[in-house]
């Protein structure tokens, strides 16, 4: 049995919004300013064009946020500042809809806040709060009629700023604003400025088309637990260049047109053992972009509209079919690793193969070929062509790895792996003729004499071109390959290798494994 015996004060305590903001950085408290404009203007149908302008001034300490959207009119003021109310439908096509992003955003951002909005050719009204406002528990709040601003226009001035700005802060958010509103920015009429200049859209899907692994867009429906659609289009393949450092490689979820979660490459989305495989530069062509449009309150998207949520019945949905093919291309990109510009890069143009997906729920194939074998890696392919010469002399397998070394360091993306590249080859020349003159010399050399023969800079000595022999043009090589890194080690200048330096090395070294210890090289 129970019986009332009192109520409870539910109404928030305005310090929620001081709890609420320790998530939110410059980038993601501006975008939700952004994103007000973007909704406005999608409740009004997308009618006409849409101009949303930011100034982040460093040296004043303010931020100032302006959009002709349309304006607010009188009786959706409250939404401003009040905890869950949001002038957006959770069945429009928009991207707020949760009714604390504004709030949340100018807190996160500044103790000073001014908003001046202009429904129509209305009167402009005012909004102020402060930090005082903050910390009492009455909600109420004054509203002003002002001097005019343009009609159908928002301003939001922020001032006592919580954040830093800096050139390179405004730099990142440029970049940042690129890549989320990158298809709203592609539309006619719309426009998004930051400190006068335009924003430039950012956007991710630039593809290799190699024959059978080539891109494919998938498209389909799914069906909600409300009876809602979302419409879906995924698109992957193999990228058109390699992005391990950069990062750029992985999942990319827009939710009605904006990008939530870029280049995601969590356990979530298979990049895990036994599905795609961990993160790793191998799988670094592996790219996915996913395209979910509806109902915002079907999106998968969380609060601050900066990551999915993996729980989200419609992420859930999808899971299983997109784990497969992430997986699979992600075979591809490994399969294929060290033969990336032969397989991938030399196919730059081709078309994208449409596949229509009837039920993303029982759908299991990403509807590619099985992936290519993969070819045996430089090393292991130099082991297996030396394996009954290492047997016999052991002393080459330092020489053939030594060709393996260089050439894995030269890959890697560092200003100077020439560089490295080139003394591990100059290494290598120089245990190739120590091992020489060590093992195959009857009688063999002493430790003294073995420093004097194998000074090589300026020029061999006539003793190391009478103990070895060689062609006249090959010791010519050599020479130069010494004096090289003679002039690069003890020289004023930064070190540089080109290219074509370090193809002529690889070649000097080759030759002389082969002609003196009979190696058996790989490309």
């Amino acid at each position: 049995m129970k019986r009332q015996v009192g109520t409870l004060d539910a109404v928030p305590s305005k310090r929620l919004f001081l709890s609420i903001i320790a998530d939110y950085d410059l980038n993601k408290s501006i975008c939700e300013l952004v994103d007000n404009g973007f909704d406005v203007w999608t409740r009004a149908g997308r009618k006409g064009a849409i101009n949303i302008r930011l100034w982040l001034n460093e040296e004043q300490g303010t931020i100032r946020v302006e959009d002709d959207a349309g304006g607010l009119p009188r009786n959706e003021l409250r939404f401003i500042v009040g905890p869950g109310q949001s002038g957006s439908s959770s069945t429009d096509e928009t991207i707020g809809i949760f009714g604390v992003g504004t709030k949340r955003a100018v807190v996160a951002l500044a103790e000073d806040i001014t908003i001046r909005t202009r429904h129509g050719s209305g009167e402009t009204i005012q909004v102020e709060f402060d930090e005082t406002w903050l910390t009492d528990d009455d909600w109420e709040l004054p509203l002003f009629s002002t001097d005019p601003i343009s009609p159908h226009t928002t301003q939001v001035e922020l001032q006592k700023l919580r954040v830093k700005i800096s050139d390179e802060a405004v730099k990142l958010l440029r970049s940042h604003l690129g890549a989320t509103y990158g298809k709203f920015l592609n539309r006619p009429g719309v426009s998004l400025e930051l400190n006068d200049e335009p924003v430039e859209p950012r956007f991710f899907d630039e593809w290799s088309f190699p024959p059978d692994y080539g891109p494919r867009r998938y498209t389909g429906k799914l069906e909600t637990p409300k009876k809602r659609i979302v419409e879906v289009e995924v698109l992957a393949g193999l990228s058109s260049e390699s992005s391990p450092a950069a990062g750029e490689y992985g999942v990319y979820f827009y939710c009605n047109d904006r990008l939530v979660a870029p280049a995601m490459k969590s356990f979530d989305v298979g990049f895990t053992r036994g599905q795609a495989g961990l993160p790793h530069p191998k799988i670094a062509l592996t790219k996915v972009i996913v395209f979910l449009r509806g109902d915002a309150g079907e999106m998968p998207w969380n609060s601050s509209k900066s990551d999915v949520s993996t729980k989200h019945h419609v992420f859930v949905a999808l899971h299983d079919w997109l784990v497969t093919v992430v997986a699979d291309y992600a075979r591809v990109s490994r399969a294929w690793m060290g033969d990336w510009p032969d397989k991938v890069f030399a196919y730059g143009e081709g078309k994208i193969v449409d596949v229509p997906i009837a039920d993303f729920l029982t759908a299991r194939k990403s509807f590619l070929p099985d992936a290519p074998t993969s070819r045996p890696r430089l090393a292991e392919r130099m082991a297996t062509k030396n394996l009954r010469l290492a047997r016999r002399k052991p002393w080459v397998k330092g020489l053939y790895e030594g060709i393996v070394a260089a050439a894995t360091v030269a890959k890697q993306p560092l200003e100077q792996a020439n560089w490295f590249a080139f003394n591990l080859l100059d290494l290598t020349l120089t245990s190739a003729l120590r091992a020489y003159l060590v093992n195959e010399l009857e009688p063999g050399v002493g430790e003294k004499e073995l420093k004097l023969l194998l000074r090589r800079a300026p020029r061999v000595s006539a003793e190391l071109r009478s103990a070895i022999t060689l062609p006249d043009d090959v010791w010519v090589q050599i020479e130069n390959m010494a004096r090289r890194r003679e002039d690069l080690t003890y020289g004023r200048a930064d070190p540089v290798i080109t290219d074509a330096d370090l193809q002529e090395a690889e070649s000097v070294v080759r030759s002389v494994l082969v002609r003196l210890h009979r190696v058996h090289l790989d490309g």
